[in-house]
């Protein structure tokens, strides 16, 4: 009888679990994946699977040189898992997405219209179209009659299949003088830029590139219109990159604009607005203004001169030397702000008004023939990728850059570029950041010094002993530490203590110097935080209730309890300053900044020579120990030690000179600084 119960009601149970199943197979939505409904709830609730919109353009062999698994999309290339995603080409999709691979995806809520604005059709096949994309080509079924290779249009995709494209065939070729965020400055006039833009370098391997890396000042773009804007840039070939545009600022490095420019010329020269040209004679000043009727048909006027020799005179600029004289052509250009000029010359013209006024002319020859090599590749690199490109130049022409035309061209300089003609110093092919700076403390730094947080930065540019191996090898007894042990606070505040030999610049009056204050301009003190919280509001941090630091605007400092150095670079140079007080503490970050606040304005600089030297903006250097003096616990004054002049990365140009009479030739001194990179000629 029990045997029999167990038996009916397992009986029972099997029955009711079939019934149960068979409900909730009816509960399920028709035509749904039950599985895939199941996994999608799961990628929705994990933290780990990030979900965007997009749409899928390609997949497996329609992407060229891709792995079989791979899936391009509106919003790049990935892998995918599951094999019915090909159903879902030229759809909006919600992908769910790990490590860079899609492991599901489904339809949409909503399926507008995908455009893909602006892309270079570069092969025309039977029944397709090869497309670049997002750095990518891949395959596009497309039949028309007459599709032609090596053109712009806009592909537009609905419901899964392509719906349109929009060739775009006019095109202009043009000097490109400028590049904004709204316009394109050519010879002609400025004309609109579309939004959604694209800049494709044609020649070698086929890249999109940055509008950044465009070739301002050369003749090599072709520049596709559509609708009266520019859509595309199409860079066709590489240009010998040998002529450089420089912004001359205002009056004694008074800002980039002008109020007017006089210009006149030792042997006469041409100036053309719009259509007309004017003729000039050698010493005939022209005055131009904002309101001069050259500029009624264009806002860019452009001057020649008669001979390649030639030089114009600005008088309206004021430099160190008597008479502003610049080689090449000149630009004038009309802004909201005032007059922009623009001078463009050859690149090793250019060096020669560079090189003496970053190096006094009487060093060494071989220390003028490293400058020369830095000079030409720190503009080069600038010539690749302009830092002024709203108004058409490479670079100015002051210590943002370098300084340009402040110096009387000197043959010992001149000679030294003509040495190096061409000469750039690359690592893995490209040309490298080429730093200098006047004096090193006795070390050298990395690109720490500029950065908030560290980095691996530039391998050639490294923290390093500026010194002459021999003479250490000599002096057993002598403090002769790493770059790295310079981070320790004691370990810093000895060597700047002791004065050993072997060091290149021990000599050199920069060498050690001293900034004292006796009292603390507390006010002022707040203000230059300011100041620099208003240009780098990331490196200027407030210490916040909670104890942690914060960028926010600046308050008050009340009585100052403790000014310190609370982290170092390798090689010494301060990274952060401390400055505690009763209203509010802060953490100063980057060289550049703590030399800033550490200054007052009013005090001198005492050298190694016992000269005094004005400190009106910043400290020589960074590379620094505080020692502060108290009253009643708190600081009233302090002392600031430091050595060397300069941001302490790259070439110590004093360093290079130190090298130059030991014997070293530029070869050997551009190695021991830039360790690891070549030297290479563009020509």
């Amino acid at each position: 009888m029990e045997k029999r119960y167990r038996m009916w009601w397992k009986a029972f149970l099997i029955i009711a679990g079939l019934f149960l199943f068979c409900f909730l197979i009816g509960r399920r939505e028709p035509g749904t994946d039950y599985e895939k409904q199941v996994r999608i709830g799961q990628y929705e609730t994990d933290e780990n699977v990030e979900k965007i919109e997009t749409t899928i353009l390609a997949y497996g062999e329609m992407i060229q040189d891709a792995q079989p698994d791979a899936i391009l999309t509106t919003e790049g290339i990935y892998t995918y898992e599951r094999e019915e995603i090909e159903s879902f080409l030229y759809k909006n999709v919600k992908a769910y997405i790990r490590d860079n691979r899609i492991l599901d995806v489904e339809e949409a809520k909503t399926q507008e219209p995908t455009v893909l604005s602006n892309l270079w059709i570069s092969e025309v096949e039977e029944e397709s179209v090869l497309c670049f994309w997002l750095g990518i080509s891949f395959s596009v079924p497309f039949q028309t009659e007459k599709i032609n290779r090596e053109q712009v249009a806009d592909l537009i995709f609905r419901d899964g299949e392509i719906a349109e494209c929009h060739f775009k065939k006019e095109k202009v070729t043009a000097k490109l003088l400028g590049v904004s965020k709204d316009k394109v400055s050519l010879p002609g006039g400025d004309i609109p830029l579309s939004e959604d833009a694209k800049a494709y370098r044609l020649y070698g391997d086929l890249a999109e590139i940055p509008m950044g890396e465009l070739p301002i000042g050369y003749e090599n773009t072709d520049f596709v219109v559509d609708g009266g804007k520019i859509c595309a840039f199409l860079v066709t070939r590489e240009d010998s990159m040998d002529t450089i545009r420089v912004l001359l600022q205002s009056g004694n490095y008074g800002g980039r604009f002008h109020e007017n420019v006089e210009v006149s010329a030792d042997c006469g020269f041409t100036l053309r607005y719009g259509e007309e040209a004017e003729e000039h004679g050698s010493d005939e000043i022209v005055s131009i203004t904002g309101d001069s009727p050259y500029f009624e048909q264009n806002e860019r006027i452009f001057l020649t001169l008669y001979a390649n020799g030639g030089r114009f005179v600005i008088s309206s600029i004021e430099r160190a030397r008597e008479r502003t004289d610049y080689r090449g052509s000149l630009e004038i250009i009309k802004t909201e702000d005032g007059l922009a000029v623009i001078n463009e010359l050859l690149l090793e013209e250019y060096l020669y008004a560079v090189v003496p006024s970053e190096m006094p002319a009487s060093y060494p020859s071989e220390s003028l023939k490293a400058q020369a090599v830095c000079a030409r590749t720190y503009a080069y690199q600038h010539m690749k990728e302009a830092k002024l490109p709203e108004l058409g130049a490479h670079v100015d022409d002051s210590t943002s850059f370098q300084v340009y035309g402040n110096t009387e061209e000197r043959v010992e300089t001149t000679d030294a570029i003509k040495a190096t003609k061409g000469q750039l110093l690359v690592c893995e092919g490209k040309p490298i950041g080429a730093y200098y700076y006047s004096t090193s403390c006795g070390y050298g730094t990395d690109v720490n010094a500029w950065n908030t947080e560290e980095t691996e930065g530039e391998i050639y540019l490294q923290a390093r002993k500026i010194a002459d191996a021999e003479q250490m090898e000599r002096q057993k007894d002598g403090y002769f530490p790493e770059a790295e042990e310079l981070k320790e606070e004691e370990a810093f505040a000895r060597f700047l203590e002791e004065k050993r030999e072997g060091y290149y610049e021990s000599e050199e009056v920069w060498y050690r110097w001293e900034y004292k204050v006796d009292e603390i301009d507390i006010e002022e003190m707040e203000q230059r935080l300011s100041q620099r919280y208003e240009v780098q509001p990331a490196s200027v941090l407030t210490e916040t209730e909670e104890g942690i630091f914060a960028s926010q605007p600046i308050g008050k400092i009340g009585t100052i309890e403790e000014i310190s150095i609370a982290k170092r670079n390798a090689g010494g140079g301060a990274a952060q300053l401390l400055i505690t007080g009763s209203e509010g503490t802060y953490m100063v970050q980057t060289e550049y900044n703590i030399r800033y606040v550490l200054t007052n304005g009013s005090h001198p600089v005492i050298r190694q020579d016992g000269t005094e030297v004005s400190s009106d903006t910043i400290l020589p250097s960074a590379f620094v120990v505080v020692t502060t003096g108290k009253e009643e616990e708190n600081v009233v004054g302090y002392t600031v030690t430091g050595g060397g002049y300069g941001h302490g990365i790259g070439m110590s140009q004093n360093g290079a000179k130190q090298m130059a009479l030991a014997g070293l030739t530029e070869e050997e001194i551009l190695a021991f600084f830039y360790e690891g990179s070549q030297i290479e000629e563009i020509y």
